[in-house]
């Protein structure tokens, strides 16, 4: 049996954010399944023709020390760089290897621990790194932070500026590598703690949100921009079909997509709407990697779609993944919170029950966030008859187009 180089591997992503917690950079990994199929030059052309410049960094994280080798022999892909084991700079063979690669132009990652690097002055052939943290190199960074009581920190900060950090699982640490400390990025979010601090009561709307899609009304912007931009938002969108569901428009609609109810809606009446939700909405942007991370893996669900489907279909896969964490941004059960919606009974079998059309896209599209079991990928794409090539694509399809607008005025069209 033939294999193509996209059904041979299997790819799963991390978004990197930063110091705006604005999405910088996604880490693809990728892990053969069928090695014997699989080129690192089929697979570097194939990212170069489809990888444009306009979309964030692709950090490449080939799991096999074969593929890796073959990778810095090829050309490289604009906008992409390739993750090194900080292992291959420790050794002269591997690293005339690396040196020969960044001279072609490979930009490289070197990947390791924070303790390795104490002490350096400089890197070897000028690499960034993405380095791990310990739970004492952790707490060694907060003991840094100035506080109210202690203006000036108890210790120095070990975290060192221009690279990319993991293991970071606190807002605290988080705000110290970016604001203070000059990190690059980070590999993933506090999503938790983050969360937390919202644990008393439910997450308003984004003003930020708010403000682009008022600002589109004035700008007599079209119908799919608006679409664009309530569509970052899941509690927005939450709200938005709960009003049109609510005694004060009259009672239950029947709403099969966010397009429906702005057209039902309309945009004076829109506009008016938002204005009300301002009171009480947030503009934190430690929420925006929540809220973002959230769009990228709806994304991906509509794109995992066959190729040619109705848009209403492509609508409604959206709306159904984007509301997969509202009872951890809202507090309440998912099968309560999607009882007060006008959607169809999909939606709830497939977030509820786990079970309908849509279930599938959405449990392939979790899989495909979930680096650390990218192993049991093919095992789900298998149950759920859907090839790895589809799912590839659908992923390649929807990082390259991940272009993150969620800070900037609204005259910007944002992707969603």
């Amino acid at each position: 049996m033939s294999h193509t180089v996209l059904d041979s591997v299997a790819m799963a992503y991390q978004p990197v954010w930063n110091r705006r917690r604005l999405l910088a950079a996604v880490r693809l990994s990728v892990s053969p399944v069928h090695p014997g199929a699989v080129d690192a030059a089929h697979l570097m052309q194939l990212l170069g023709d489809d990888w444009p410049v306009a979309a964030p960094v692709l950090i490449l994280t080939l799991r096999s020390p074969e593929l890796l080798h073959q990778a810095l022999g090829c050309k490289p892909v604009p906008n992409t760089w390739l993750e090194v084991p900080a292992s291959l700079f420790n050794q002269p063979e591997s690293l005339a290897l690396l040196s020969v690669a960044t001279r072609r132009g490979h930009q490289l990652l070197r990947h390791a621990a924070l303790s390795e690097l104490r002490g350096e002055v400089i890197a070897p052939l000028d690499a960034r790194s993405l380095l791990s943290l310990d739970a004492e190199e952790a707490f060694e960074a907060l003991q840094a932070r100035p506080t109210e009581g202690q203006p000036v920190p108890s210790a120095r900060t070990p975290i060192l500026p221009g690279h990319l950090y993991q293991n970071v699982c606190s807002r605290s640490l988080a705000d110290h590598c970016l604001d203070e400390a000059g990190a690059w990025g980070l590999l993933g979010w506090p999503d938790d703690d983050v969360l937390h601090a919202w644990r008393a009561r439910p997450m308003g709307c984004d003003a930020v949100v708010i403000a682009m899609i008022r600002q589109a009304i004035d700008n007599d912007s079209s119908l799919d921009q608006l679409e664009r931009f309530v569509r970052q938002d899941p509690v927005l969108c939450y709200r938005l079909l709960s009003y049109l569901n609510s005694a004060a428009f009259g009672g239950r609609h029947e709403v099969g997509s966010l397009r429906h109810a702005l057209m039902m809606l309309g945009f004076s009446a829109l506009d008016s709407w938002l204005g009300q939700q301002l009171a009480g909405s947030d503009s934190d942007s430690a929420l925006h990697p929540v809220r973002y991370a959230q769009v990228m893996r709806s994304r991906l669900a509509q794109h995992l779609l066959e190729s040619g489907s109705e848009e209403a279909l492509r609508a409604e896969v959206y709306t159904t993944a984007l509301f997969a964490q509202l009872d951890r941004l809202l507090h309440q059960p998912l099968a309560a919170l999607l009882g007060r919606l006008p959607l169809s009974g999909r939606v709830a079998d497939a977030l509820v029950r786990h079970s309908g059309p849509y279930f599938p896209l959405l449990d392939i599209a979790r899989a495909q966030g979930d680096v650390e079991h990218l192993h049991l990928l093919p095992g789900i794409c298998e149950q759920h008859e859907m090839s790895l090539e589809q799912a590839n694509r659908a992923l390649l399809r929807m990082l390259s187009t991940s272009r993150d607008h969620g800070l900037v005025p609204a005259k910007q069209p944002s992707q969603g």
